[in-house]
């Protein structure tokens, strides 16, 4: 309401005369007795003194000291309301509103006619939400300075406030016979209107306008918005489509438009009108952005998935030299999984901003999917150079290194990353379980185990976890009672996963359970039956069944998957 200004400094004279005691009572205020007396030359001089002193403290934000001198100051001359003023306006700055409130009640009680003085008071009231106070320190406001109407729209308000809705819209009839029909006045007792649930006032005043004014857009819109929220869709159609044939490339009213379309369970029309209105280059991105982010809350529906990437689309086209656009439209097609697009997008939106971690977290995770680990270590790198302090840049750019077998740079990441602060445990498990993982293609074992064991401490339920580290210790043939019951859980938490359950299958097989590995392996086939892994291993399995022609079948397609398996070609010669 109150408009927060800077409050000048008025009228810097020594003061030499007296003030007596001026009495004002205010609705709901005690008495305000301020007792002045006769200033001799001297006090006179030492009150400027400690004044300009003052002034000089709280202009170089030593407050303290300036209350201090402005106290000094009231102990010589108690009716001095500049010194009251400062007083005031310090407090306020301070958030000390009962004292600020007692100073400056005291400045205008002395000095009746000052509008920075009541200015100040205003803003005070305001702030405390005592607006039976703030109308009277209006009214002040608008006998000293009767030409600044803000003070009578303010005052109209607070009456509003105060449930005095009667009081309010003889006030907007006032401002209406000064200023005309303007939409401050419209708004203001529109408002009055709508909380007394007078809506065919609010329409009639709407009309009129409409009538006066019949080019001028703005009013239909408003007119528009009332029916809306009203629930007339149908007239706020009517009227929105009014509008539209004043200016068909107003963006707002097309969203309008769609928004009741949308209501009307009308999909295709609402649609349309949503693509125009994204075309339109003066619709601000953000607004557009905040649009096609309600899409994801419908995801993975196609239509919300189609509906959002076309929009995200159109938002590249318009605004080519945003990176939100590409951003967001990298976000969408990620959501798609269209992985390769996605990345795409996300590297133009780097080339147009390359500080914006989020883009850099989102294409590492884009390259991550589609195994292009030379890239992911190329812009794992290239984004720690611009953000060092980013932990989950250091464990992408080691899932790189680990896929490129350079286990040394891997840990030195991992071990990079275990240095912050992390909150999410489930992170930090999965940085465990990779550290695990590169320790144990290096063949340190126990610090492969202490890795592992780390990240199910953190997440017990990392099925990832489970599943490697359980296969890792069947490869040793160690701990297998350990690790067919961690596989066992991998399996339970996460089931028809053909490589937990090939693992499962394996160690049993490991444990000379040929029968359940078997099934197990018949489980894994079942859910992937293009894995040169489970080929061998199935075969494995049969040949201790006894059914070593099959066995043989088996292998022979592991080594159609991946012919340099010299391994398997030797037990197929063997049992030939």
């Amino acid at each position: 309401m109150i408009n927060r200004r800077n409050i000048a400094l008025l009228m810097l004279i020594t003061i030499s005369i007296s003030s007596y005691a001026q009495k004002v009572k205010k609705p709901n205020q005690e008495l305000v007795i301020v007792n002045g007396k006769i200033l001799s030359a001297k006090d006179s001089a030492q009150v400027n003194e400690y004044y300009y002193a003052g002034l000089r403290e709280k202009v170089v934000q030593n407050q303290t000291l300036a209350i201090d001198y402005f106290n000094q100051v009231l102990k010589i001359d108690p009716a001095n309301h500049f010194a009251y003023y400062e007083l005031a306006q310090i407090y306020y700055n301070q958030g000390a509103l009962k004292e600020a409130k007692e100073f400056a009640q005291k400045a205008t009680t002395i000095k009746t006619d000052n509008e920075w003085y009541w200015l100040l008071l205003a803003s005070i009231y305001e702030d405390q939400k005592d607006y039976a106070l703030l109308v009277y320190a209006l009214d002040e406001l608008i006998k000293i300075a009767p030409d600044k109407f803000g003070y009578s729209f303010e005052r109209a308000d607070a009456l509003f406030a105060l449930d005095k809705d009667n009081e309010a819209l003889l006030q907007y009839q006032t401002l209406e016979q000064k200023l005309g029909l303007t939409d401050e006045v419209l708004r203001g007792r529109q408002k009055v209107y709508l909380k007394k649930g007078e809506i065919d006032k609010a329409i009639a005043d709407l009309e009129l306008l409409i009538k006066n004014n019949p080019t001028d857009e703005r009013y239909y819109f408003l007119l528009g918005d009332l029916y809306f929220t009203n629930n007339k869709m149908s007239e706020a159609l009517d009227i929105y489509q009014k509008s539209l044939a004043i200016d068909d490339t107003n963006p707002m009213t097309r969203l309008a438009i769609a928004q009741i379309y949308d209501i009307q369970k009308k999909p295709k029309e609402a649609f349309d009108q949503l693509k125009i209105a994204f075309a339109q280059a003066d619709l601000n991105i953000d607004a557009k952005v905040k649009i096609i982010i309600k899409y994801f809350n419908d995801f993975p529906d196609p239509e919300a998935l189609n509906q959002a990437e076309a929009l995200a689309k159109i938002l590249t086209q318009v605004h080519p030299d945003d990176p939100k656009s590409f951003a967001l439209y990298g976000d969408v097609l990620f959501q798609q999984n269209h992985l390769r697009a996605a990345k795409a997008a996300y590297e133009s939106a780097l080339k147009l901003n390359q500080n914006v971690y989020e883009v850099w977290d989102q294409i590492l995770r884009v390259q991550i999917s589609l195994n292009d680990f030379v890239g992911l270590i190329k812009n794992g790198e290239q984004a720690l150079t611009l953000f060092p302090n980013q932990y989950s840049l250091y464990f992408y750019t080691s899932i790189g290194y680990i896929q490129q077998k350079q286990f040394d740079k891997a840990i030195n990441y991992l071990q990079n990353a275990l240095n912050f602060d992390i909150e999410s445990s489930e992170f930090k498990s999965q940085i465990y379980s990779s550290l695990g993982d590169a320790y144990q293609q290096q063949k340190k074992y126990k610090e492969s185990e202490g890795a592992y064991d780390e990240a199910l401490r953190l997440m017990p339920n990392n099925t990832y976890t489970l599943n490697n580290y359980a296969y890792y210790l069947s490869l040793r043939n160690e701990q297998l009672e350990k690790a067919e019951k961690m596989s066992a859980k991998s399996n339970e938490l996460e089931k028809e996963n053909a490589s937990f359950e090939d693992t499962y299958a394996w160690i049993l097989f490991k444990q000379a359970k040929f029968g359940e590995a078997k099934i197990w392996m018949e489980k894994a086939m079942k859910n992937n039956d293009n894995s040169a892994v489970q080929f061998d291993h199935f075969g494995d399995i049969l040949l201790q069944l006894g059914e070593t022609e099959n066995a043989i079948i088996l292998w022979k397609k592991a080594l159609n998957l991946e012919p340099n398996q010299f391994d398997i070609q030797l037990k197929i010669n063997q049992n030939q």
